[in-house]
């Protein structure tokens, strides 16, 4: 019997060592800046349909909500969010994310949003 247990203990033991390191691992950075006007926010959302490449600005489910989320060849990619107390971008990243096409728009917004995180 114990030959068996050991067999078992041994083929999961495997197993999770294999499905770690095939696993994809996500990652997800949190960027978060001083609120901004629902004019500038609506800039900022004509500036990403404009530099997004290969991809698509969706706008918010419900009218009168203050975000938007952009995705990439079908696979969600960042969430810019002004609803609460500051502007909020959330970029997902792993191995399967296309994030280039979000490059033009983050070196767009860079100096903007970098000089006014510095005010606050």
């Amino acid at each position: 019997m114990k030959p068996v247990i050991y067999g078992v203990v041994l083929l999961a033991a495997l197993s999770a060592t294999i499905a770690s390191r095939h696993v994809p691992k996500a990652g997800l950075e949190l960027r978060t800046f001083r609120k901004v006007s629902d004019a500038e926010f609506a800039v900022m959302r004509e500036e990403a349909v404009r530099l997004v490449r290969g991809g698509l600005v969706l706008p918010a489910r419900y009218a009168g909500e203050r975000y938007f989320e952009v995705s990439c060849h079908g696979i969600p990619v960042m969430l810019v969010d002004n609803s609460l107390e500051q502007l909020v971008v959330v970029l997902y990243a792993d191995r399967e994310i296309d994030v280039p096409c979000v490059v033009p728009l983050l070196s767009h917004w860079s100096g903007r949003l970098v000089a006014e995180r510095a005010r606050t």
